[in-house]
């Protein structure tokens, strides 16, 4: 029977085997014949090609950039002619707020190994345990806290979900909902500042001028709406549910707070320092990693010295990954402004004639699909060229376009097929792929209630932005022309000989008082008509001074 049982499994098992490699068959044979439809297969079999072949995401930016410059460039002569591209870059690594990318996530990686995301959750649990869902709802207070040290989502999803998983389950919360949850707070990592897309937005769009120390104060009300909204929902399960609260007691919440001292200082020390003024968002970045290195090494005794060198070697390798990347994406703007393909959306969008509304609908439905197939990093470099000029001609204010942008693909962290902390959060609780993604489903409906109202009430990012930083100067409205409009005096008072001259008064300017002055009574020269005798109590003009000069 035994034997019967393990023959008969095997036909079972190969059987999806053999409909996967069927599956590849097809694909691959559709890749290789699209080429024969034209310019646009042969594209498109070149990346399903790529996509088959399990090649990484740069090396598929590169071969769609190599093959657009071959199909609808100038051919191969025409990549010899990269210099506008070699100069964008090299103009690219003379921005110091790159600086601040490997910095934060230096300061992430050492704070990832250490303790300082445990004395987190032990503060939150304290402060807010006793509410209905509490524990559930200090999982979201921590991740909130943790992504506005690292600045990363998936690292805010190890750091917390780590501790924060085996706990929920066990204080009884199911564990489709304990997973879910997790994934999505972990999200909110690259929303809260300091946020590593906040800082790469301003280096990809630069069609104006963006301070990522106000693109981080945007952040806070869209983190603090969506974590707001994760809460209430923790709140709605705690009692349906029916799961036990613990008690508040003073003594616990002083005592994490003395424990937790050095981690709560840490968001109070960067992020106050760039409000306040102190220094701005690269050296916040620098203090962030002293900071991190101190408390974990000195202060919490949770990792040693020798240590760090490790953790630094890991951020070098993927830096150097996110700068290839960075690379191929900028040369594939180029073509795109080689085309003129922005101008020409701009044009096409305008055409339709559609309101504020429909746009933000479209923009959000479109870019819902990019993070569905894309990283954050990948996206922004790819689309933000495309769509920002479009979003800025129907009105959208720039900073207003990267924080709906930012919010988009901050939910595309949830959806397959490449959701990054789908994939993070089924290794870290050792679940299947999709068992993960049916757990986030609830949340990600929660999220696009939040995204509704930040697409469509801009006070919520950019207006908290100017209460914390004040009003940005010579900005009336989000719907500037692309243009930029001449500058106009703005101090002292108005000439009054330009004024009539505007008016059409016929008098000279200095120019032409100076030069009959020089030609004196020339032949042929314009009679002077002779000055009304002057009142004596009058000081005399410069052009009756220079006419008495010239003589009669």
């Amino acid at each position: 029977m035994s034997g019967r049982g393990q023959e008969g499994s095997v036909p079972a098992a190969g059987a999806p085997a053999k409909k996967r490699g069927l599956g590849f068959a097809i694909a691959l044979a559709v890749g290789l014949l699209l080429p024969l439809l034209g310019k646009g297969g042969m594209l498109a079999g070149a990346l399903l090609l790529s996509a088959l072949f399990g090649v990484p995401l740069f090396v598929l930016i590169g071969i769609l950039t190599i093959l657009c410059f071959l199909l609808w460039g100038e051919g191969i002569e025409g990549l010899g002619s990269f210099s506008p591209l070699i100069e964008r870059i090299r103009e690219l690594t003379d921005k110091p707020v790159l600086l601040a990318v490997p910095l934060f996530i230096m300061s992430g990686a050492v704070m990832a190994k250490g303790e300082i995301s445990k004395r987190l959750i032990d503060f939150s649990r304290s402060l807010v345990g006793w509410i209905p869902g509490g524990e559930a709802i200090s999982a979201v207070v921590a991740c909130m806290l943790f992504a506005s040290i690292s600045g990363s989502s998936p690292a805010t999803v190890v750091a917390i979900g780590a501790m924060m998983g085996p706990t929920l389950i066990q204080h009884g919360f199911q564990k489709r909902f304990t997973h879910g949850l997790l994934t999505a707070s972990g999200s909110l990592g690259i929303l809260i500042p300091p946020s590593i897309p906040m800082i790469l937005y301003p280096l990809v769009y630069q069609g104006a001028f963006i301070e990522v120390e106000r693109l981080f104060a945007s952040g806070f009300g869209p983190g603090l709406l969506i974590g707001g909204i994760l809460i209430s929902f923790c709140v709605y399960r705690g009692v349906v549910d029916g799961v036990p609260r613990q008690p508040f007691r003073l003594a616990n919440l002083w005592i994490a707070t003395r424990d937790g001292f050095w981690a709560l200082m840490f968001p109070a020390v960067i992020l106050g320092g760039i409000y306040g003024g102190i220094f701005n968002a690269v050296e916040a970045a620098a203090i962030s990693v002293v900071y991190a290195v101190v408390v974990e090494i000195w202060v919490h005794r949770a990792i040693e010295l020798r240590a760090v060198p490790t953790i630094f070697h890991e951020t070098g390798v993927f830096l150097g990954s996110l700068l290839v990347i960075m690379v191929v994406a900028l040369a594939f703007t180029e073509f795109l402004e080689m085309r003129e393909i922005p101008r020409e959306m701009v044009e096409w969008i305008q055409g339709m004639e559609l309101e504020p509304w429909q746009f933000l609908l479209a923009l959000n439905v479109l870019l819902l699909m990019v993070g569905m197939a894309m990283d954050i990093i990948s996206a922004m470099f790819v689309f933000v060229p495309l769509l920002a000029p479009v979003a800025i001609s129907m009105g959208v204010d720039p900073m207003h376009f990267g924080i709906i942008f930012i919010v988009n693909l901050e939910i595309g962290y949830l959806t397959p097929p490449v959701g990054l902390n789908l994939f993070v959060a089924s290794t870290l609780f050792d679940e299947s792929f999709g068992h993960m993604a049916r757990s986030v489903l609830p949340f990600i409906v929660a999220m696009l209630i939040g995204l509704g109202m930040i697409s469509y009430l801009p006070e919520i990012s950019i207006g908290l932005a100017d209460v914390i930083m004040g009003p940005r100067p010579g900005m009336d409205t989000a719907a500037a022309p692309l243009e930029p409009r001449p500058l106009e005096p703005e101090d002292g008072p108005e000439d009054p000989a330009e004024e009539a001259a505007g008016s059409g008064s016929g008098m000279q300017s200095m120019e032409e008082m100076m030069r009959e002055a020089a030609e004196g009574g020339e032949p042929g020269a314009e009679p002077v008509d002779e000055p009304e005798p002057s009142d004596p109590g009058r000081m005399q003009t410069l052009e009756e001074m220079m006419r008495e000069a010239n003589g009669p």
